[in-house]
């Protein structure tokens, strides 16, 4: 399963604001991004229950992949539209064509492994969970599209991230990216939901492995947003899968 017709082009810089990421009615696009992200969409954990491979879960990556900038145009067969746009099929078919298109241009060639490692589970509070889910067919724009589904639109002049649409597994691979340590869904919640949590810009800078902030931390600790959400994280063991990238090059160009 392959697009049928696939434009690459190299940008010279980023430019400000988000980067143009997603499907078409008949094909996939993304202006603005780094080649890694499309390795995250393309290769998915089949083990561990994350939703996505986060930094540290992406071993022999090279620098320039995230560095540097790309514009992508791709477009599927007039036979595979149908599929396509069936919102149950696509998603795999993205990963599958994805797949197919960096082995084609930039000659990827990866495996999977698991290893066991110390990790984190996010599970439900005693109270239970303080966010709503998601309003079927209530479209959002303007914001990025996570990997694992849903996404996020910076609010309140970017003080705040609103997370839409996004199933517990992929929130669990956002708290994975935040905590740099892997974070595993056992909430049991299987739908899709809306919260806000604070900029992932502060979360970034936060100690996640510490329940109760130093004197000196000037703001809330991982634990403690996800507290606010009725959730809880617990430490604990367990499989993680890794993507191990053994060649790739720059894509060539048309």
């Amino acid at each position: 399963m392959a697009f049928e017709v696939v434009s690459i082009r190299q940008k010279k810089a980023f430019r400000q604001g988000l980067p143009e990421v997603g499907p078409t009615p008949d094909g996939w696009r993304m202006v603005d991004n780094g080649l890694a992200f499309v390795i995250t969409n393309a290769y998915v954990p089949q083990a561990g229950g994350a939703a996505f491979y986060t930094n540290e879960q992406i071993s022999g990556l090279p620098d320039w992949t995230r560095r540097e900038s790309y514009e992508i145009h791709a477009k599927v067969s007039e036979a595979d539209i149908p599929n396509w746009q069936n919102s149950a099929k696509q998603p795999r078919m993205l990963q599958a064509m994805l797949r197919a298109m960096l082995m084609d241009r930039c000659k990827l060639a990866a495996h999977r492994e698991t290893r066991e490692v110390s990790m984190l589970s996010v599970v439900v509070g005693k109270n239970g969970p303080k966010f709503k889910e998601t309003v079927p067919d209530d479209p959002r724009t303007g914001g990025v599209l996570l990997p694992g589904g849903g996404m996020v639109v910076p609010e309140d002049g970017g003080k705040s991230l609103h997370i839409y649409a996004a199933p517990m597994s992929s929130f669990a691979s956002l708290l994975s990216a935040l905590a740099k340590q892997p974070v595993q869904d056992k909430t049991g919640l299987t739908g899709k939901y809306d919260m806000v949590i604070p900029n992932l810009t502060m979360l970034a800078s936060m100690a996640p492995k510490q329940e109760n902030g130093d004197a000196s931390d000037p703001g809330p600790t991982l634990f403690s947003i996800v507290a606010d959400l009725g959730l809880k994280l617990e430490s604990t063991k367990g499989s993680v899968e890794t993507l191990v990238i053994d060649h790739i090059e720059r894509p060539t160009e048309n």
